[in-house]
């Protein structure tokens, strides 16, 4: 899926600029994103995970624009940063049900399944309970 971004800028509201007319073209594979400290690259990645708002600019990925269907591309797109704040007094099996929900996996059962399936696969059904 080919990801396009266009004149896309972003200012913080302590007024620094991370997004300056950005315009780029992604097309489908696997890329990395470089550059020095406070380039922008978190705010651009926050961005088209829907985790912020642009101030100017469009993204696209494919078909979906990034700034408008954010509920479809978040049904698309996953994103992990390097660096994410977690409950750290919160079990592993509770913190991905929590996560499930807010991915919209509603059903209990469902959700139960898929967890416990994931913990399976990553070894880490033995310290399900553990923070």
């Amino acid at each position: 899926m080919e990801l396009t971004i266009r004149n896309l800028s972003k200012t913080h509201p302590n007024g620094h600029r991370a997004l300056i007319d950005v315009s780029l073209t992604v097309p489908k594979g696997m890329f990395g994103l470089l550059g020095p400290n406070g380039a922008g690259k978190s705010t651009l990645m926050r961005t088209i995970a829907t985790l912020q708002e642009a101030d100017a600019g469009s993204i696209r990925l494919g078909d979906l624009d990034v700034l408008t269907q954010k509920d479809q591309v978040r049904r698309t797109l996953g994103y992990l940063p390097q660096e994410f704040g977690v409950y750290p007094n919160v079990a592993a099996l509770d913190l991905l049900d929590h996560f499930a929900v807010l991915k919209g996996i509603t059903a209990r059962r469902t959700r139960k399944d898929i967890v416990a399936t994931l913990l399976q696969q990553t070894n880490l059904h033995d310290v399900r309970k553990r923070a």
